[in-house]
């Protein structure tokens, strides 16, 4: 009777450590995947890395919220984003500037502060 039992117990212990072996590889996997998709996002937001980009996926996934929950849908969403080629820019130059193109007052001088 005690050869089954130590036979018994025998492979219960092939069996955990099988299970620990796998336990082991799973997590391999999720931290590969994970640094994979860390790496896929950072060069998607231009290199950001640490608190940067999780600041920015942050700031973008509660943006994106916000729109949906006015109801508008992720074909809407992706209309809004900014082609490559400044197809939707008038001036053509994509940079932030100073400078407004056409009028962006109710007043009939450019600059209304000026006598």
């Amino acid at each position: 009777m005690d050869g089954v039992l130590s036979e018994n117990q025998a492979k219960l212990n092939k069996l955990n450590s099988s299970i620990q072996a796998a336990y082991e590889r799973r997590r391999k996997i999720i931290t590969d995947s994970k640094l994979y998709t860390y790496d896929k996002l950072s060069e998607l937001y231009g290199g950001a890395e640490g608190q940067a980009l999780l600041d920015a996926v942050t700031a973008e996934h509660t943006l994106i919220g916000k729109l949906t929950d006015s109801g508008m849908s992720y074909a809407d969403i992706e209309g809004l984003v900014d082609s490559s080629d400044g197809a939707d820019s008038k001036s053509g130059n994509s940079s932030d500037s100073d400078v407004a193109d056409g009028q962006t007052s109710f007043f009939e001088n450019k600059n209304p502060y000026t006598v």
